[in-house]
């Protein structure tokens, strides 16, 4: 019976929602192969080490906050559900893709963390203002190579 509560949950959803839904289907899957065939060294060039304060980082209006979140859940939705495992990079990127379509500004982030002494781990992750999209992570915990932003 999931499959069905799934459905039922599903077709209660807003409209744009469900569109959010599919467009995050189709951004998650193209960032998966373009994170899968670009090696790391690329998306580190990318990324420079960042000159300004995240304190300074836009504030959002109640709009924006709501189109945010409603993001958020969307890509946290459609990795659940999808048969396939999206790490923090793709989530990000997806993330920041509908964002910048909706007009709002976001800050990606790259790091590892602090506490890490073998095998240390990249992670991203996404803020648009004060709000963690995704890669949901104790910012204090982690060293951050650089930050990209984009309005």
């Amino acid at each position: 019976m999931p499959i069905l509560r799934k459905i039922r949950t599903f077709s209660g959803l807003p409209g744009d929602e469900v569109w959010a839904f599919f467009e995050a289907t189709v951004l998650l899957t193209y960032a998966r192969i373009i994170v899968n065939l670009v090696p790391l060294s690329y998306w580190r060039k990318q990324v420079q080490v960042s000159k300004h304060d995240t304190a300074d980082m836009a504030l959002l209006t109640k709009e924006q906050r709501q189109k945010s979140r409603m993001v958020m859940r969307t890509i946290n939705r459609a990795g659940r559900n999808l048969p396939v495992k999206f790490v923090c990079l793709p989530q990000a990127f997806a993330a920041r893709w509908m964002l910048t379509r909706r007009g709002i500004p976001t800050e990606l982030f790259l790091g590892t963390q602090l506490a890490a002494e073998e095998d240390r781990e990249f992670h991203a992750w996404l803020k648009a203002g004060d709000i963690m999209i995704t890669g949901h992570c104790d910012e204090e915990a982690y060293a951050v190579f650089g930050s990209q932003r984009r309005a």
